[in-house]
């Protein structure tokens, strides 16, 4: 029986210091009558849970409770005129006018040693970008943006590393995922991914995105290529794979009418390329008319003087299925519908099949 006991306390205890309580008082001033006697909110980011209120007297709010956790949170005023991020600690002191903490503890600390370096970096990166241009002047485009990257990875990964189970680890994740996302740097945002703890790896803000990785990774250089399904100029229905296994390379164009960034690529890469190689038949390029009304892209193709084959009305899922975020986007496959490479731009494409176009 006292075994029994010590188990059943040991257990006890083991289940309390997993839910350990995050004690947090943060307080600040908001120099507005108007908003006397009313309402600031606190909110957990990642779930939009709100678990707090305070009430304006005197000119100053403060919050003070218990958390399960050290969240990354806002507070935003009830009349929605001012807001503030910050970490859930104690002692923190908030300064509405510029949207974070002034002061505070540990967490707080690194809060806004995070955002002073994230300040820096990106103050720093015009000089950056000129130093590098006059150090390596012929760098291809691709390897341009691959030690950009770099660069922005190393800050990421640091804070993301080191402040794994706290809301700076989760701060430092949102950030990055938002660069690398936006700029469809999808392989550096999988290597970041890989990095992250138990903690960042189980909020709702990841698990919501994991998918996107988990097709891109399935869609990856050496995967097998995956159909594509939509119709012709003509409104008959057409497939990527009716250009697979002819003897050619592949270059495969995911694109919009209303893509401004698609239509310059289209003019300024994809033209020059099919007139090059059109006549040659070891080339094909393919047109995927995503997130568009046909009627608008066959206006586009007219516009820009498409000439290359196009499959129109494919809708949203290729870009699913691929794990694309954001388009111009351009792969490149083998005859046999190997994927060779994928997210090519400008010269990048050029030189990307120059090391297959011998191959085949």
């Amino acid at each position: 029986m006292r075994n029994l006991l010590g188990m059943l306390l040991f257990l006890l205890c083991g289940a309390t210091a997993t839910q350990a309580q995050t004690s947090y008082s943060v307080s600040g001033r908001i120099d507005d009558p108007e908003m006397e006697g009313k309402k600031v909110y606190m909110e957990v980011y990642d779930t939009h849970r709100h678990i707090d209120t305070a009430t304006v007297r005197n000119g100053r709010f403060r919050f003070v409770g218990t958390a399960d956790h050290p969240y990354f949170v806002r507070l935003e005023q009830e009349d929605r005129k001012r807001y503030a991020n910050c970490i859930l600690e104690d002692s923190v002191t908030i300064d509405l006018t510029a949207n974070q903490p002034s002061e505070g503890g540990p967490l707080t600390r690194k809060y806004l040693a995070y955002q002073a370096e994230k300040k820096a970096l990106s103050a720093g990166t015009k000089q950056w970008k000129e130093d590098y241009r006059k150090q390596h002047p012929d760098t291809p485009e691709a390897e341009y943006s691959k030690a950009f990257n770099d660069r922005l990875f190393s800050f990421y990964s640091k804070w993301v590393t080191q402040e794994q189970n706290n809301g700076v680890g989760e701060m430092a994740w949102r950030d990055g995922y938002m660069q690398f996302y936006y700029t469809n740097s999808i392989e550096t945002l999988q290597t970041l991914y890989a990095r992250l703890g138990p903690y960042l790896r189980s909020t709702r803000f990841t698990k919501g995105m994991e998918d996107e990785l988990i097709n891109f990774n399935n869609t990856s250089a050496g995967k097998h290529y995956i159909d594509i399904e939509g119709t012709t100029q003509e409104g008959k229905p057409e497939k990527l794979s009716s250009f697979i296994g002819k003897g050619k390379l592949v270059l495969v164009d995911f694109w919009a009418s209303w893509c401004g960034p698609c239509r310059q690529e289209g003019r300024e890469s994809l033209k020059p390329l099919w007139e090059k190689y059109k006549d040659k038949g070891n080339l094909v390029i393919v047109g995927v008319a995503v997130k568009d009304k046909a009627e608008q892209t066959k206006k586009a193709i007219a516009e820009e003087g498409y000439t290359w084959p196009q499959i129109l009305d494919a809708g949203t899922k290729p870009m699913e299925q691929y794990g694309i975020v954001g388009i111009p986007h351009i792969l490149l496959l083998a005859p046999d519908g190997t994927i060779l490479a994928r997210n090519l731009r400008g010269g990048a494409i050029e030189q990307e099949i120059l090391k297959h176009i011998d191959k085949q």
